[in-house]
């Protein structure tokens, strides 16, 4: 899937900055861009009933904005280690029309920031696009290979964390690469999570699916029925959407 696939409202009179229906935002400065995985994970998780959210890895606060944007009655955290990431988050909810709803502080998503979020109240959903690029390197040099690479922030370590913010039968939402999409499914088992919705997202229909959105419930009642499958292929040809995709995000994207 390439990048661009997620930047349809990109503003050519401003770099950097991406123009969605209801929001724009800058990203030059952040450390991972805006990009079709995130936008993906904003749009398909499940905000019914949530007032509180977190969205884990911020970045330029786009994901939060969507949480804001879909979820009205929602108090909306956000946080990123990145500094840079941070500051650039923080500019691009105070122009936004949600700017009292959202909160975005510089943190690591720890068991130190899970003990003192306790205290302010649990969760009803967590949102979050992790890094993904597990490569062995041990010490990343930039903000964008810290932001890609797993370090401390794994689809694991929020499976793992996320059970002590949770409300009961809070849910927790991310993407990730198909290839690793089965051992993080095992984690969520082990820590108790029950699988609500997933969700196969591939490029074009002669691609192979390169992408998984999961969706978790930790607590509450255990689910009656299996959980929903899905099958999301982004566009027809080279920049025109197919019809799932143009429903999924006519909320957001300026030309859907």
């Amino acid at each position: 899937m390439r990048n661009d696939q997620a930047m349809p409202g990109k503003d050519r009179h401003r770099p950097g900055k991406f123009r969605f229906k209801q929001f724009s935002v800058s990203h030059h400065r952040s450390a991972m861009k805006v990009g079709v995985d995130g936008v993906l994970v904003g749009c398909w998780a499940d905000v019914r009933d949530a007032k509180r959210i977190l969205d884990v890895g911020t970045g330029c606060g786009v994901i939060a904005l969507m949480m804001a944007q879909r979820a009205p009655e929602a108090e909306i955290t956000g946080i990123d280690i990145d500094r840079d990431s941070v500051e650039e988050a923080v500019e691009n909810i105070v122009a936004s029309p949600w700017s009292s709803r959202i909160m975005i502080s510089q943190d690591s998503f720890s068991a130190e920031f899970c003990s003192r979020s306790v205290g302010e109240g649990k969760f009803d959903l967590i949102v979050s696009n992790p890094p993904y690029f597990d490569s062995g390197l041990a010490n990343a040099s930039t903000p964008r290979e810290v932001a890609r690479h797993q370090g401390d922030l794994s689809p694991h370590t929020l499976l793992s964390l996320s059970c002590r913010l949770l409300s009961d039968g809070g849910r927790l939402a991310m993407v990730v690469p198909l290839e690793v999409a089965d051992d993080v499914e095992a984690t969520a088992a082990v820590c108790g999570y029950q699988l609500e919705r997933k969700c196969y997202v591939r490029g074009h229909a002669n691609a192979p699916w390169k992408r998984m959105l999961l969706q978790w419930r930790h607590g509450g009642e255990t689910a009656s029925s299996a959980p929903a499958i899905g099958h999301l292929t982004l566009e027809i040809s080279p920049g025109v959407p197919t019809d799932e995709y143009r429903t999924l995000g006519k909320d957001f994207y300026l030309k859907f």
